[in-house]
């Protein structure tokens, strides 16, 4: 955990799209061969998902004659189930033993404070500065740097989005248990969260809220009244700061709310709308058991051809068509999944998001931590997510469920003072 915003570390020649800590993850998880630790009942669905996933895009690579997209395919779904594992062991130990919850704290600390540091740097460089100065520190940890843009020290600003809102939530949950100095980490997250002015980050929390008030009951009445502020703030606010700043860039744009300008003139637009797009139609195509894992891109060209070619004005869009089609993905997970499983892995799947729903219960950060995955898969199609993987697995171990006081501390040595002032 306390690696998890940082996707690359300075003087690696690593991917920024690969977290470091699903390694750190992955060799958790092993250890927990050791234990007795077991799946739930509920990750029954999970399991099945896996192995038709699996056997699927295995027995597809043959007609293929393509092995290594299902192997890589394979890899991101053992490495997406050990991550869910190791998450849910942490949860449950954390439930058992509540000086865990103490180690959580200061891993979000280590997690959060020199990424914040980072982002607070690229702010004052976007808005005061404006001489591009912090890309030098900034490319230390990333290949590239994005010039006005908050990226903490993530490849991308999307990345850093992600982070700051799933690290949010965790930092919000973790001040009400207590530990008040993550009040500060929050308040700095929400800042840069806002002065980011990420479009993506924006359309992930409005999504997570509705989704939230969608499926609950408690508290609706505030939610929508949170809701209409958050509209209000990225239709209204947002916009001000932008001109009140002068803030310019390819990002700004975004905020006049054209969309068919958008899509006619910002790549990453296009690529959000179409590429999921894509994986729907070839779902129609193949409705029963999809293309194969890993195989989204085999059908890619020939449909955006058809569809979709004025797209091909967009240098990315160009070359995932003509240079390197192999490596065209949906960018949404609920596509991919379509996609390439079709309707039984889809059904496989929903089976499982539906038991983590259920294992929230009435707790309501669970629900929303369960909203909030939902949104952020719509730009992200890897099973390899590893913010997505920690959450749900926080909601099935129940990290969020608090316990009573008593049974909190029957497992902790009265004798230790230490520990005593950290349960209180």
């Amino acid at each position: 955990m306390a690696v998890i915003t940082y996707d690359s570390l300075p003087y690696f020649d690593f991917s920024v799209y690969r977290p470091i800590s699903m390694f750190s993850m992955f060799t958790a998880s092993l250890l927990l061969l050791f234990t007795d630790f077991r799946f739930k009942k509920g990750d029954l669905f999970l399991l099945l998902f896996v192995m038709y996933s699996t056997g699927h895009s295995l027995i597809m690579s043959i007609g293929y004659e393509d092995a290594g997209s299902s192997f890589k395919h394979v890899v991101t779904l053992v490495f997406g189930l050990s991550m869910y594992r190791i998450s849910v062991y942490i949860a449950e130990q954390a439930k058992e033993n509540p000086a865990l919850i103490g180690w959580i704290a200061k891993s979000l600390i280590i997690a959060f404070v020199p990424p914040l540091a980072a982002g607070f740097l690229q702010l004052m460089d976007s808005l005061f500065v404006r001489s591009g100065f912090s890309g030098a520190f900034t490319g230390l940890f990333s290949e590239k740097v994005y010039k006005g843009r908050i990226q903490m020290l993530s490849g991308e600003p999307s990345w850093a989005a992600i982070h700051m809102l799933s690290g949010g939530l965790l930092m919000l949950y973790m001040y009400k248990q207590g530990f008040r100095k993550h009040l500060i980490l929050l308040t700095g997250t929400a800042v840069l969260l806002v002065l980011s002015f990420s479009a993506y980050a924006y359309s992930v929390l409005l999504t997570a809220i509705v989704i939230y008030v969608l499926v609950t009951n408690k508290h609706r009445g505030r939610m929508l009244l949170v809701l209409g502020a958050s509209i209000a703030i990225v239709a209204i606010g947002v916009p001000f700061l932008l001109e009140t700043f002068r803030v310019s860039g390819y990002f700004t744009d975004r905020f006049q709310f054209d969309l068919n300008k958008l899509y006619r003139t910002d790549n990453s637009f296009y690529i959000r709308v179409v590429f999921p797009a894509i994986g729907f139609l070839e779902f129609a195509k193949h409705p029963i058991f999809g293309v194969g894992g890993g195989y989204y891109y085999r059908e890619f060209a020939d449909l955006l051809l058809k569809h979709f070619s004025d797209g091909l004005k967009f240098t990315e869009v160009y070359d995932l068509v003509f240079v390197k089609p192999d490596m065209a993905t949906s960018r949404n997970l609920l596509s991919k999944i379509f996609a390439e499983e079709g309707i039984i892995g889809a059904a496989l799947f929903t089976g499982f998001m539906i038991s983590i729903f259920r294992s929230a219960g009435a707790n309501s950060y669970a629900k929303f931590a369960f909203a909030l995955c939902a949104a952020l898969v719509m730009n992200f199609d890897s099973y390899s997510f590893v913010n997505f993987w920690l959450l749900i697995g926080f909601i099935r171990g129940g990290f969020f469920n608090k316990l009573p006081a008593v049974r909190a501390a029957g497992g902790i040595d009265t004798n230790s003072m230490k520990e005593m002032k950290l349960i209180a």
